[in-house]
């Protein structure tokens, strides 16, 4: 998220090896071995059936690395908000380190940090916070690893500082509604999409404007 409260492996091989004695040296033998009147019996041999059970495939196709990452970009907002209402709390901090990298996570965690020492905390407004992609994630040029998409984001959080109202309830710090359309790039990293960077590409007064 972006602004005023984020940037935004078995294969089992058997080796059968037949050894046979080697003959001792001996003296010549003037016996003749008479003609065998041994009838081999007859054999039948029925091998058992056997099932043969395809390994799963490993490639993931493009579109299920696009679909990936747009939910990474889906998650990555979701666990902003979730923190914004409770900045201190680890948990909460540890989906951020999950689903951020680079200068978005950088910037989101500078963000946190600065509501717990301002004792700020996010609550919800009348309209619930949330984000509408506009333009889905697509590779960007000669990379596998990035992806670019574009969103509109709205932030209606409401913060307020617990307890700083002279009558002892929570003084409203904000309760203003922002409405950006950003870009976001996604990286992967360890088979995972995280949210990297982006930029706020207009800044508006309600969703209706987001249309790239």
């Amino acid at each position: 998220m972006l602004g005023r409260a984020a940037t935004i492996a078995a294969v089992s091989c058997v080796l059968l090896v037949a050894c046979g004695d080697s003959g001792s040296d001996g003296d010549a033998t003037t016996t003749t071995a008479g003609p065998s009147t041994t009838v081999a019996e007859n054999t039948t041999t029925v091998a058992a059936p056997v099932e043969t059970t395809d390994a799963p495939s490993t490639t993931v196709s493009e579109d299920e690395q696009l679909a990936a990452a747009e939910q990474a970009y889906l998650d990555a907002f979701d666990a902003y908000i979730a923190a914004a209402r409770d900045p201190s709390n680890p948990e909460l901090r540890a989906d951020i380190e999950r689903l951020y990298t680079g200068p978005n996570l950088e910037f989101t965690i500078d963000q946190l940090d600065g509501f717990v020492e301002q004792n700020w905390i996010a609550r919800p407004g009348e309209e619930p916070s949330r984000t509408e992609i506009l333009l889905p994630p697509q590779f960007l040029p000669d990379r596998s690893d990035f992806v670019e998409l574009v969103a509109c984001e709205i932030d209606s959080e409401i913060f307020v500082e617990p307890g700083a109202a002279p009558d002892g309830s929570d003084a409203l710090v904000t309760d203003e509604v922002a409405v950006r359309r950003i870009v976001v790039r996604l990286k992967a990293l360890d088979g995972q999409w995280k949210s990297d960077s982006g930029e706020v590409v207009a800044e508006l007064t309600e969703m209706s404007e987001c249309a790239p």
